[in-house]
Formats: structure tokens, C-alpha cells, sequence
């Protein structure tokens, strides 16, 4: 994603007695090019009645910024419905999202934690973070491979990391999926065919993720398979990978369509 600005001539330019053309004023600065991209892990539940303005800004990140802001909404707390709590209510909170959420100490909704290096911040204030991360520089590349089993009861997926330092971190692996028709509290309404997306819905190689060391310009491949869900829509998968240490945060993430 590309961003141009444009400064106004100063009046001192034609200081020299040469005349400019009114459409030449404008000088062209060279473009921000953005060189990494960014997660936002979205702490959500079905029963925060704001929380839909926080979906809204992702929404407005990922028009503006494209693929480079990924986001994993992770249903959790006492606004959260576990699944299979309520058989006439989808509810889409797992086990592991009141773990994150305890992990980096959320106390109200929505909020959102930004490369695991911001903290947890209110949704108004994503936008701003996310900026400055992207112009960070990557240390490495990510590259997802992805296939079903014959059978579709499970997916595989083989990762490539290429790293340009040393590093030592840990490899995180995520199923989410989109496109959910659920029941939300949106301005103190229910709206029960509210869409929801990039919901967490496993980790496929454990909570954490597992421990990587990486040697710079030396690829790193894994593979790694996950058993498919009855209540899973195998079309509206995706799978959210990263890198992160306790150090630097999430070094560099990325995200495939099943």
C-alpha cells in the first residue's frame, strides 16, 4: 500500500522572477512504502454492544492498508458465548480466548493488542499503532502452502520462513474463519444475523506456538495438519501464521485462504 503526499510550494520558490504555472506548485514527495505487515489480535464477544465499532476499524484498516493488517478476532471475557453453550445460540468464544485475554490482562471491551508490542489498547487507537508498524522493516518472510485431505476431515499446511537476521522466537499457527452468521449486540440491539470475521477458532500447534531459532538467509520449513471441525465452513478458512519473541513482539505475520 502506497501513501503520497503532497506539500504546497512556498511562495519563496519564485523568488527568482520565474513564473510557475499554478499546477506546478504541488511538489510530488516520494511514497511511503509500507515494507511489513501487522496483526491486531481483537479481544470481541457477542455480548459487547460496542464491540462492532472495533470490527468497523478493521474494516477501515484493511481498506486502506489491504493485506498488509491482518486481524484475528478472539471472543473472550463475560461479554464472550462459549461454543456449544447455548443450542439456539451460535456462540463463537474457545476456551483459549479467555487464556490470551487473561494473559495480557484485558479489563474492558473492545480492545485490541497490535503486534504483541503495544499493549492493550482501545480500538480508537489502532489505526495510529498500526501506521507506525508498518513502516517498521521485516526481519523475515513467511510463505503458507495449504491442502485438504482427500477425505476434507483435515488440512495441512507447510511453512516457509526466510529469515534476513538470526532470531529466536517462537512460530505461531492460527485457524479463523469468516463470513460467521451469528447473533451480536450492536448499540445496545441484537441483530441476530450479524457477520462476523476472522473469528479464532484453533491453534494448530499449540497454545503458544512452538520454538523456532532461525539463521539468517536460511530457510526454515514445517508442516504441520489440523483435524477439520463439524461446525467449520471448510470455503471461509484461513490460516494466520507469525513469528514472535517476548523481545520485539510479532516479527512478521501472514495469512492464506484454505
Amino acid at each position: 500500500m502506497r501513501k503520497a503526499l503532497y506539500l504546497l510550494a512556498l511562495p519563496l520558490l519564485m523568488a527568482c522572477g520565474d513564473y510557475i504555472a499554478e499546477d506546478d506548485r504541488y511538489i510530488e514527495l516520494p511514497n511511503a512504502v509500507m515494507n511489513r505487515r501487522v496483526l491486531i489480535e481483537d479481544f470481541t464477544g457477542q455480548n459487547c454492544t460496542n464491540c462492532p465499532d472495533a470490527h468497523q476499524v478493521i474494516r477501515d484498516l484493511q481498506a486502506q492498508y489491504g493485506e498488509q493488517v491482518i486481524a484475528v478476532a478472539i471472543h473472550a471475557g463475560h461479554f464472550g458465548v462459549a461454543e456449544g453453550s447455548n443450542p439456539h445460540f451460535a456462540g463463537l468464544m474457545q476456551p483459549e480466548g479467555n487464556t490470551y485475554a487473561d494473559y495480557w490482562q484485558v479489563a474492558s471491551y473492545p480492545a485490541g493488542v497490535i503486534n504483541r508490542t503495544s499493549g492493550v489498547l482501545k480500538h480508537t487507537d489502532w489505526a495510529a499503532y498500526s501506521r507506525t508498524s508498518l513502516m517498521g522493516e521485516p526481519t523475515m518472510e513467511i510463505t503458507l502452502n495449504s491442502s485438504l485431505s482427500a477425505d476434507n476431515t483435515s488440512i495441512t499446511i507447510q511453512t516457509e520462513i526466510m529469515p534476513q537476521a538470526d532470531v529466536d522466537g517462537k512460530l505461531q499457527l492460527w485457524i479463523t474463519e469468516s463470513g460467521i452468521t451469528a447473533p451480536q449486540l450492536q448499540a445496545g440491539t441484537l441483530v441476530p444475523s450479524y457477520q462476523h470475521h476472522h473469528v479464532y477458532r484453533a491453534a494448530v500447534n499449540g497454545l503458544w506456538g512452538e520454538e523456532i531459532s532461525l539463521t539468517h538467509d536460511t530457510p526454515h520449513k514445517t508442516t504441520h495438519s489440523i483435524a477439520l471441525r463439524d461446525n467449520w465452513d471448510i470455503s471461509n478458512l484461513s490460516i494466520v501464521a507469525f513469528v514472535y519473541n517476548d523481545t520485539e513482539g510479532v516479527l512478521q505475520v501472514t495469512e492464506q485462504h484454505v
